[in-house]
């Protein structure tokens, strides 16, 4: 491996490194903060590939972790929901403009995220078709705008999940959504033994170092965390959108 190699390698294990961290911490973020950068550094298949495969491996270690705190009745919603979702988004970005689509959906998550801020102290129940619409809105945007976690959010913080349960349940979410998308595109990230150790490390470090943050950090805390991260990625993404329009 030559100089070249070794500093794209080492992008890209810090990239799997800062979005492992966030997940530990949070909830959620491996995709939001590791995809651009992936993403430049391997290119649109690979980068996307390899944040793919890392946020299962990330959401199946920390599920061990967490498994007993994860919220059944939500997940028995949420997960099928979101698999679900993946159909009308898959036939969506067949059908229509790549850049308006992106555009239209992350006005949607920004106004949910904002009405949610509004809504503080108010929750609503819990209801079916609450979970539905949050599952559905993750699978949809999971496949059309390559980040799944804000609609879970708006989700959780309409009805005031807390968080410890919030963040249990969306691994299990999230590794189920990261299956199905790895297996509709039947491929891997084409790296060599050695890099998939390094990104292997990368990793279980920033879970480490995640952990040890979560400690730190109280619930409410880590949901406002949460609702930054997933309103910079409905951001992020209106603007590569907009910028595609031009």
């Amino acid at each position: 491996m030559g100089d070249a190699g070794m500093l794209l390698m080492l992008g890209t294990a810090v990239s799997v490194f800062v979005g492992a961290a966030a997940q530990r911490t949070t909830g959620m973020g491996f995709a939001l903060l590791s995809s651009p950068f992936l993403v430049l550094l391997l290119g649109p298949l690979e980068g996307i590939l390899a944040v793919n495969a890392a946020a299962c491996v990330t959401n199946s270690l920390i599920l061990v972790k967490v498994w007993r705190d994860i919220d059944w009745p939500r997940a028995k919603v949420l997960v099928p929901m979101g698999v679900v979702g993946v159909v009308p988004g898959a036939l969506a970005v067949g059908l229509l403009p790549e850049a308006p689509l992106t555009i239209v959906i992350s006005l949607l998550v920004i106004l949910g995220l904002a009405m949610t801020v509004l809504m503080r102290g108010h929750p609503l129940p819990p209801s079916f078709a609450l979970g539905a619409t949050g599952g559905l809105a993750s699978g949809f945007m999971n496949v059309t705008a390559g980040v799944g976690g804000p609609g879970v959010v708006v989700y959780a913080r309409a009805t005031g999940w807390e968080h410890r349960w919030f963040a249990a349940t969306v691994q299990l979410h999230g590794l189920v959504l990261g299956i199905v998308s790895l297996v509709a595109k039947r491929a891997l990230p084409s790296f060599e033994p050695s890099e998939w150790v390094t990104l292997l490390i990368a990793l279980l470090a920033g879970l480490v170092v995640g952990d040890r943050v979560a400690r730190r950090v109280d619930g409410e805390g880590a949901m406002r965390v949460v609702v930054v991260i997933a309103m910079s990625g409905a951001v992020l993404a209106l603007g590569r959108g907009l910028l595609a329009l031009r």
